[in-house]
């Protein structure tokens, strides 16, 4: 099982030109249930503010229904206890944040990889980034 970063479903949603197809074939595999994946409540979170900052908030209810379309991606809630963990285990730093909780839910599921374009996560020990 995988984590799926906010950038995948922007870049999907988006039809982003250069990353675009890569974020469709992560999806299509999901969708198709050829893979198990999770996200969580603040990566939905993040999406819908980025549809909102972009004059787009109209397509958010189309988000939504997508994600339910997806039986194979579970869709985990953000906890407080995630942010317990983060002020354990992490240093923090804000331009970060959201990125660090992500690491903590992924410890939570015991998941080590992630679908994601944000080399951010590069530098967070014991996760590996995937973006093809």
């Amino acid at each position: 099982m995988r984590f799926v970063d906010a950038n995948v479903f922007i870049y999907h949603l988006a039809a982003d030109p250069k990353y675009g197809k890569i974020a469709r074939g992560i999806l299509a595999r999901i969708q198709n249930e050829d893979e198990v994946a999770l996200t969580s409540s603040i990566v939905i979170s993040q999406v819908g503010s980025y549809l909102k900052w972009k004059k787009k908030a109209g397509a958010i209810p189309l988000f939504i229904d997508f994600l339910r379309s997806l039986p194979n991606l579970t869709k985990a809630e953000t906890t407080f206890g995630d942010y317990l963990e983060l002020m354990t285990s992490h240093e923090i730093r804000a331009e970060n944040w959201d990125d660090l909780v992500i690491a903590c839910q992924m410890k939570r599921f015991g998941i080590d990889e992630i679908y994601s374009n944000d080399s951010d996560f590069d530098s967070i020990h014991g996760i590996k980034r995937i973006f093809e």
